[in-house]
């Protein structure tokens, strides 16, 4: 009795090693059940007890899902909403004083915390989180107008 593994490659048997033989046994496998299995109700059936359970179909529709009251985002949206809130902020950001935008920048772009530009601007964290709070309001309602 042969331990040879074949498979078709270009209508021809090819000898492959056993470990090949099983990976491709278990991707063709993997293939069938994406293709075939994940799109078809399931079916068992109790000859016993007269019941059969419906096991339903895995690959839904997307107007099913929005049926059933499934949302998906939109990504071209939701990436123009935000090249539009980008362009909306550096246009408020120009329109801040060279010391209210060293502030925002060096607090939000390079992740600063309040104590440390305290340190270094000579006054205390709270007025620089009053700052802060203060220059945010300016840009939301720049942003906002």
């Amino acid at each position: 009795m042969s331990n040879k593994k074949y498979t078709m490659k270009n209508g021809k048997a090819v000898e492959v090693s056993e470990e090949i033989y099983k990976y491709l046994v278990k991707s063709d496998r993997r293939i069938r059940y994406i293709e075939e299995d994940l799109k078809r109700n399931t079916y068992i059936i109790d000859s016993v007890n007269e019941k059969v359970t419906v096991i339903p179909k895995r690959e839904q529709s997307l107007d099913k899902l929005m049926e059933i009251g499934m949302d998906f985002s939109n990504d071209m949206m939701d990436f123009q909403d935000n090249a539009i809130l980008k362009i909306a902020l550096e246009q408020a950001m120009s329109k801040l004083s060279n010391e209210e935008r060293y502030l925002i920048t060096q607090l939000f772009y390079f992740g600063r915390t309040e104590r440390s530009l305290a340190e270094e601007l000579g006054v205390s964290q709270y007025t620089v989180n009053r700052n802060k709070h203060k220059i945010l309001k300016k840009l939301k309602e720049e942003i906002s107008a």
